[in-house]
């Protein structure tokens, strides 16, 4: 009896804690929904192609609960947007499951836009780009198939010389008038 207690217990336990990790940023950020900074970065596969602003976003193929309306509200929003500003705004998701089949972040990004680029990380790629964009991700305590991870959407915009990371989203749903303001001045600097 004492150690059924116990697991109940422990179960209860690594619940609560799960729910703080996803909760608490939340908490602390509340009235924060977008921050602006200009932090350049050196990385591959963010600017790479045609685009010279890209929005970025850390998730992963399968993940329903998090990545799903996000990119469901981004898919509907992008196919909005101006034909030229299509043209010039990318947008990417990282995938932080390391998935066996390599083309599954790409096709799993398609289901939402047809030009969104999911992009396959390995382990050390993946170590350095979660660092440079602060992105918390770990195993589900839950379900060891799925992914914890912050869902902020990043804005990054090549220059001449840099690359920079220039707002981060952090509120959902996102403020969608505020992302096209932002792109806005990006694509007028």
């Amino acid at each position: 009896m004492r150690k059924k207690l116990l697991s109940v217990l422990l179960i209860f336990l690594v619940l609560a804690l799960s729910v703080l990790v996803l909760v608490l940023p939340t908490f602390f950020t509340k009235g924060l929904s977008r921050v602006e900074l200009r932090q350049d970065f050196e990385l591959d596969l963010i600017l790479d192609k045609s685009h010279d602003i890209e929005l970025i976003f850390f998730g992963y193929a399968g993940c329903v609960d998090v990545c799903t309306p996000r990119l469901e509200r981004l898919g509907k929003w992008y196919a909005t947007l101006p034909k030229e500003t299509q043209e010039r705004v990318g947008l990417k998701l990282l995938d932080l499951s390391i998935p066996s089949d390599r083309d599954l972040p790409d096709a799993f990004a398609k289901t939402f836009h047809n030009s969104f680029e999911g992009v396959y990380l390995d382990n050390d790629i993946l170590r350095v780009y979660t660092k440079v964009f602060s992105v918390y991700f770990a195993t589900s305590m839950l379900k060891r198939e799925e992914v914890d991870h912050t869902a902020h959407l990043y804005l990054s915009k090549k220059s001449k010389d840099t690359k920079q990371l220039r707002f981060i989203y952090t509120a959902f749903p996102y403020d969608f008038q505020q992302i096209e303001s932002d792109l806005e001045e990006l694509m007028n600097e």
